[in-house]
């Protein structure tokens, strides 16, 4: 949490870390200032000290509804002389620039990290001519957003609430896509709709989009809606072009974030229109079983590895290859059970074998539970996977954020040409 900050750069022995970047779809500005407009900010915070932030003059009455103490325009720096300075070189310039908001507040030597959204050969060539005009500020590596990063692992009350809102965002836009399905038909096992149009993926994505504006969200990574071979490989998006087919799964999973690149939300329902084959079905009650399981088997301080080697157990019980003694299988359980998610759609705790012993599972962190099974090469190619975004609550036990059924076949009615 934001409480931790300043200890971890004792921790750490940082003297500052400097956010830079706009304040949309940036992860580390977006921690303090989520929704904010701001087209380009610096946001020092120094140890021991409160936050500063550096703002263009059109964004005053953003930079005024932070709510920080110590805010203060570009504007009130000599642009001009840096221009004149630079002699047209732009990196020249930023990092005169840069210099000089160190030096307004006395930053003139130290261990200095630095972390934001912008582009990299831009970043690393001005830090380049900035290590030249400030010889005695030492730049740092990853150690700033480890910092941001570790205070992001556990959400307070207010953090939850926001992914708890996009939870409820997310189950209503799915209901309404369930209800788009339902009121279709089934002809020659296509789906059309009620004006006798095929009902096409893209169709689905296009509606998803619409209601995700309407309620306020954006959906900066996409959607997977994939049906058939293309739904038993994991990111495979789906086609489309290709109408819905009864009796073939559909993994439908949705990730949008609140405006601005908010927090996420992380949510995957496996449906099969009409009917579902037997393989089918029986795949999808056990990936229910294992989904149960994981989430029953959950203990504060336990490493979130476990549910992994947890799911792979299973998994391998009921005759499924997987990640464990299979590295690279493309059949059977594929992928991590699930990760942290927040501010980015990824982040820790991870669950992979890989996974840093340090991620445990404490009150407040939220994470995903997301075992599938695929069969890409099969006669009849199917994939399934169920996820839910979840989080640890006080009393050290796993919740739900929202609840949504679960069910394989939605009916649609058939109709005869």
């Amino acid at each position: 949490m934001k409480t931790e900050i300043n200890q971890l750069m004792h921790e750490k022995n940082l003297d500052a870390i400097i956010i830079s970047g706009s304040g949309s779809q940036n992860p580390p500005m977006a921690y303090f200032f989520s929704g904010a407009f701001f087209t380009r900010a610096h946001l020092f915070i120094i140890r021991d000290e409160d936050p500063v932030l550096f703002y263009r003059p059109m964004e005053r009455d953003t930079a005024a509804q932070t709510g920080l103490s110590r805010i203060i325009s570009y504007d009130t720096f000599p642009a001009a002389e840096f221009r004149a300075a630079a002699n047209g070189d732009p990196v020249l310039h930023d990092a005169l620039e840069l210099r000089a908001l160190c030096q307004s507040l006395g930053l003139q030597k130290g261990r200095v990290a630095f972390c934001g959204q912008e582009e990299i050969g831009i970043q690393y060539a001005v830090l380049q001519e900035f290590q030249k005009l400030m010889p005695e500020i030492e730049i740092a590596g990853a150690e700033g957003i480890a910092v941001i990063r570790q205070a992001r692992y556990t959400k307070d009350a207010p953090e939850l609430e926001k992914i708890r809102r996009m939870g409820e965002v997310v189950t209503d836009v799915v209901g309404k896509v369930e209800m788009f399905i339902r009121s279709g038909y089934l002809r020659d096992n296509r789906l059309f709709d009620s004006q006798d149009q095929p009902i096409t993926i893209g169709r689905i994505k296009k509606y998803i989009n619409l209601r995700l504006c309407e309620l306020g969200t954006e959906n900066p990574e996409g959607t997977i809606f994939a049906i058939g071979k293309d739904a038993a490989v994991p990111h495979n998006q789906g086609d489309d072009e290709q109408t819905l087919e009864a009796g073939k799964s559909i993994v439908f999973d949705f990730f949008p974030c609140e405006t601005g690149g908010g927090y996420f939300f992380d949510f995957t329902r496996t449906w099969s229109i009409g009917y579902a084959t037997e393989a089918v079905q029986k795949a999808y009650d056990q990936v229910k079983q294992i989904h149960d399981a994981v989430f029953d088997a959950i203990h504060v301080g336990q490493p979130a590895k476990e549910m992994q080697r947890l799911t792979c157990k299973l998994f391998r019980e009921m005759g499924h290859p997987t990640v464990e003694e299979v590295p690279g299988t493309q059949d059977g359980f594929v992928h991590s059970v699930g990760h942290g998610l927040g501010l980015n759609i990824h982040e820790r705790p991870f669950t992979r074998d890989t996974a840093d012993n340090t991620d445990i599972l404490l009150p407040g962190t939220v994470f995903t539970i997301e075992p599938g099974v695929y069969y890409p090469e099969i006669e009849n190619p199917f994939g399934i996977r169920i996820e839910d975004t979840v989080y640890i609550d006080q009393d050290g036990k796993p919740q739900y954020f929202v609840n949504y059924p679960y069910q394989l076949v939605i009916e649609v009615e058939t109709k005869n040409k």
